[in-house]
């Protein structure tokens, strides 16, 4: 199993890179503006009070019957350790008012003026006179209350409501916005290279089909999805000059190798003779199977119920004088009852037959080469020559690859065999026989049996 790539090294995505990007860039203006906003607004002369001091104060303040009650217990550990200097001042509804503390004379016409006033933040460089206001709702009543005398002290304190009220009712907000709305905005933007990407891996490099589209991608990508649609067309022509120089080939052959077979069959019998039908026979499977591939790459070729079992059996039956004839013992093994597969009876022969060819050129020309079908409907073809080396398995079905170079074949057989069995969804591959050599076996779907009377 494959070890996982840790998170720090992998490439991040485009839309994750676009949304970091994006993010950061709103947070590193939020701070220069918040930074510019500070640099204007701080003036190292004026004094504040917190809000939440005059919150906590009015929270000491009740209401009996017509007069205000202060809780001087109640007030906020800041006032009450400043008695010399803190001061406050309430009004209700109703006109009533409450002072404590030593309250500037400069206010004492503002404590009239409470009940037409809102909250406010009055800022200072006297101590005294640095003050904040603000309206409490009570159960009987808006209370106002104004406090001050004790004004903070520093740039923390000067700056601690500036932070609250960007930190709280801006930067955060955007923030929300920036983790829900950015990632989902560039999603969006760049779902269409998604879909292109679907549309890529349905591509058929051997069978014209659709193009990639380019108006699924933002501009910036529209000029590599034009490219790649024009080198499309040009692995299309030429697997179309291909199939059509291939087809021709083969048809071409048929007639050369019918007037080689009938001046081989005129031969006296020997060893010569054996040897040039194997070659003709060979030549004409070779043949067949160019022709396969272009049926199938056309939707040309059949695709019925066939039982696996005949198919093999009519195979051998066909090669078995030739096989014998060669020097081998051949056996055929299968199940009693049929085993059924879909797909053409032709080509699906012809692959089991080019198998027994390359065990017959290649078995030494002696022991036994077993051909068997399972019921899992997989076909075995098995000799005992000197086998394939396990670092050769990887190349042998590669086109025009051969073993010895100097041997006779191809080197077409297998890859046709395989690009036949791979179109028939199954699947092809080389082991070594209980006899030393070596075993090719062919994987195909199993169908279930038909019903009776189909």
């Amino acid at each position: 199993m494959r070890n996982p790539i840790p998170f720090f090294f992998r490439v991040p995505s485009l839309s994750r890179r676009i949304a970091w990007r994006v993010g950061l860039g709103v947070v590193s203006l939020i701070f220069v503006l918040f930074a510019i906003l500070c640099v204007v607004l701080w003036k190292p002369e004026a004094r504040t009070i917190y809000r939440d001091t005059a919150d906590d104060a009015a929270q000491a303040i009740d209401r009996r019957g017509a007069t205000l009650v202060l809780a001087p217990a109640r007030l906020p550990q800041r006032l009450r350790e400043a008695p010399e200097t803190a001061w406050l001042a309430a009004v209700d509804d109703a006109g009533h008012t409450l002072t404590w503390g030593k309250l500037p004379a400069e206010y004492r016409p503002v404590v009239a003026m409470l009940p037409l006033l809102s909250d406010s933040d009055l800022r200072s460089p006297d101590p005294r006179l640095a003050a904040t206001l603000v309206v409490a709702e009570r159960d009987w009543g808006r209370l106002r209350i104004i406090v001050g005398g004790v004004p903070e002290e520093g740039v923390i304190g000067l700056f601690a409501p500036l932070f609250y009220f960007v930190g709280l009712w801006m930067a955060l907000p955007v923030a929300i916005v920036i983790l829900l709305l950015v990632p989902w905005i560039v999603r969006r933007g760049l779902r269409g290279i998604g879909e292109v990407a679907e549309q890529a891996r349905g591509v058929d490099m051997n069978r014209r089909s659709r193009h990639l589209d380019a108006a699924a991608v933002p501009s910036e990508l529209k000029p590599l999805i034009d490219a790649f649609n024009q080198a499309l067309d040009r692995i299309w022509d030429a697997a179309e000059a291909r199939d059509r120089f291939l087809g021709n080939a083969a048809h071409e052959l048929r007639l050369p190798i019918a007037i080689v077979r009938a001046r081989a069959a005129a031969l006296s019998a020997g060893p010569s003779k054996t040897s040039l039908l194997s070659d003709i026979v060979r030549l004409e499977n070779i043949s067949e199977q160019l022709l396969d591939l272009q049926r199938i790459d056309r939707g040309l070729i059949a695709n019925d119920t066939l039982d696996l079992v005949q198919v093999c059996r009519e195979v051998g039956e066909d090669i078995a004088p030739l096989l014998v004839k060669a020097g081998y013992a051949f056996s055929f093994d299968a199940p009693a009852q049929p085993v059924y597969v879909s797909g053409d009876v032709g080509a699906l022969q012809r692959v089991v037959m080019n198998l027994l060819q390359n065990a017959m050129t290649h078995g030494g020309r002696a022991g036994g080469i077993e051909l068997s079908v399972s019921a899992d409907a997989r076909i075995s073809v098995s000799d005992a020559g000197p086998g394939i080396a396990e670092e050769e398995y990887p190349q042998i079905f590669s086109p025009f690859y051969r073993l010895n170079p100097s041997a006779q074949g191809s080197g077409l057989g297998l890859h046709l065999a395989r690009e036949v069995v791979t179109r028939h969804r199954g699947s092809i591959r080389v082991s070594r026989s209980s006899q030393g050599g070596a075993r090719f076996c062919v994987q195909l779907p199993l169908l279930r049996p038909p019903a009776r009377g189909a």
